[in-house]
């Protein structure tokens, strides 16, 4: 019974949000508003020959990244943006929820948390990550799209009935996927799948010398990097451990953090609003490309 509590407290504030975001993208179509936003994220998107309409949903990740996929969705739904277009103007989305993060959660938590120099590479990894999807998003725009204008009398305007079935429609196909998906991954982590990357991670870190005070903190991060901040902070703050010794902790951990969050939180909401396919395959180039930049990373402060 625990894991249907924790799928539903879970997933219930999440789902909620989608439904709001669904209502309010078709009401911003609909109404024609989101051709008056087109120029604010227009000139970025344009670099990587994306519809101009994609700087729309940019502006809009910075306060819901999730409104900003369902309006892509819809968007693609409704034919206005194909497939690749949906596929780097989310990964573009980055861009502004990288920002927003670092302004809600990087500066005022995890700088004082883990110092000055510890928690500005922390960061500055974070953002090299993003800047290597920003890249990523340009170059392949370059190379597999066709630079080209969607004008808003293209935007498909709908009755209020038919928009209210439409969202009641698609929101029902999310919430089945979203459920289903969350269930599973709250079902394995009941199973014994938190434990089991905690037994691998501990040999590991040996071999990278890394001191045993600073197992439980780095096991602790992998499942919730708020506490493996603050544990793995209080150790440098008490010099259990040096600096480069928690910076090396903190990449080698998000190795093993980043698919932990991916699959708990970010799988489960692609998949529900863009599909299996492309909900999947939009978090495998997104976590696989920021996993690279942190063992890159990685491996430079091993070998200094």
């Amino acid at each position: 019974m625990s894991v249907f509590i924790k799928t539903a407290s879970f997933a219930a504030p999440i789902l909620l949000i989608m439904f709001v975001s669904m209502v309010a993208s078709e009401a911003l179509i609909g109404a024609g508003i989101v051709n008056r936003l087109e120029k604010i994220g227009e000139p970025l998107a344009s670099f990587a020959n994306l519809p101009g309409i994609c700087g729309v949903v940019l502006v809009t990740a910075f306060g819901s990244p999730t409104a900003a996929n369902i309006m892509l969705q819809d968007l693609r739904e409704n034919r206005i943006i194909t497939e690749k277009e949906t596929l780097l103007a989310s990964i573009l989305n980055t861009t502004s929820v990288s920002i927003r993060e670092t302004l809600t959660y990087h500066l005022p938590i995890v700088l004082p948390t883990l110092g000055l120099y510890v928690g500005l590479v922390y960061i500055g990894t974070f953002w090299l990550g993003t800047l290597i999807l920003l890249l990523f998003v340009v170059i392949s725009g370059k190379i597999f799209l066709r630079k080209r204008e969607v004008y808003g009398v293209e935007l498909e305007k709908a009755e209020v009935s038919t928009m209210i079935k439409r969202v009641i429609r698609r929101y029902m196909r999310i919430l089945s996927i979203f459920l289903t998906t969350t269930f599973a991954v709250f079902t394995l982590t009941e199973l014994g799948l938190i434990k089991k990357i905690e037994d691998l991670v501990v040999p590991l870190a040996k071999v990278l010398n890394l001191p045993p005070a600073i197992f439980p903190p780095l096991a602790a991060y992998i499942t919730s990097p708020l506490i493996g901040f603050s544990m793995i902070g209080s150790l440098i703050h008490n010099s259990v451990i040096t600096e480069r010794e928690a910076i090396i902790s903190l990449l080698f951990g998000s190795i093993f953090m980043l698919p932990f969050l991916y699959i708990r939180f970010y799988f489960p909401q692609w998949i529900s609003i863009f599909g299996f396919r492309l909900g999947v395959l939009r978090g495998l180039i997104s976590m696989t490309l920021v996993m690279i930049t942190r063992v890159i990373v990685l491996l430079i402060f091993i070998s200094i």
